[in-house]
């Protein structure tokens, strides 16, 4: 055996060791696949299974389908994109092993969606058929502009595949979210110019149709709301991430603040983190 393979097998067995004491203390539950190698990564997934700790692997395209298809049957979440894996054929493949270990697949959509009538490439129809079957799906607007209208198809087949379907709005709000919270889409958005009265009234709106749905408002709190307004969206339905310093006990934000704490988002409603919008 040559000094390289003994050097590789110690290393292996150390990131092994690495991962799993991560997983054992719950840090780091989501994990890049070109952190570890693939051994350590099915490893932590399985003990991950056995003790109950949910474990997700964002998948970056660098392992082979059947790698993170033998990660998923393990139990693992995998957040796929349409970057690392842009064929329908293998999202198909990655859901089935999901299911088959009682997980899920979650898929972020970061390009252009596909034209109507695109038939290359993973296309609109393929999308929808890959939602019906449990697909969690999320997109965001920050790089490419999304037209309400053109996604509210795809919330509609996550809904019949009961899926989670995930929206990240950046800038001014617009009247067509409202029609696609009541779809039972999740809709992220920065409180950033919320506290004027058609904004604040628009995200009240917005908040109560996504409830009424089985779904919420997310409201990240970066800047500060006026308490008559943070009021009106916690009646509404929307949860409130707090992301600015808790404020003083003697504080009339302080009570909110801890309620809004307990109305958790299910692991489903966002993409790896709550402490960002993509």
């Amino acid at each position: 055996m040559s000094e390289k393979t003994i050097v590789e097998g110690i290393t292996g067995v150390v990131q092994t060791y690495e991962l799993l004491d991560r997983v054992r203390t719950r840090q780091d539950l989501v994990i890049r696949d070109d952190q570890f190698d693939f051994v350590a990564l099915l490893e932590a997934s399985r003990y991950a299974g056995r003790r109950g700790i949910r474990l997700s692997v964002l998948d970056t395209g660098r392992l082979a389908l059947d790698q993170i298809e033998s990660l998923a049957v393990s139990g693992a979440r995998i957040l796929t994109s349409d970057e690392a894996r842009p064929r329908a054929d293998e999202w198909a493949v990655l859901q089935a092993a999901c299911r088959r270990g009682g997980t899920h697949l979650s898929a972020f959509w970061s390009g252009p969606l596909p034209a109507a009538d695109a038939v290359s490439g993973l296309t609109v129809a393929e999308l929808e058929t890959l939602l019906r079957a449990g697909v969690d799906f999320h997109i965001s607007d920050r790089t490419h502009p999304r037209d309400a209208a053109a996604l509210a198809p795809l919330a509609a087949a996550a809904k019949k595949g009961r899926g989670f379907f995930v929206a990240y709005h950046t800038g001014p709000l617009a009247g067509d979210l409202v029609a696609l919270a009541a779809g039972r889409a999740w809709i992220h958005v920065s409180d950033e110019g919320l506290g004027e009265g058609a904004a604040a009234a628009l995200a009240v709106e917005i908040a109560a149709a996504a409830a009424g749905a089985g779904a919420r408002a997310v409201v990240h709190v970066e800047r500060g709301l006026p308490l008559e307004v943070l009021d009106a969206l916690w009646a509404a339905g929307a949860a409130l991430l707090f992301l600015t310093a808790p404020s003083d006990d003697r504080s009339l934000l302080r009570p909110l603040e801890l309620k809004a704490a307990r109305r958790k988002l299910p692991l489903r409603a966002y993409r790896v983190s709550t402490a960002f919008l993509p």
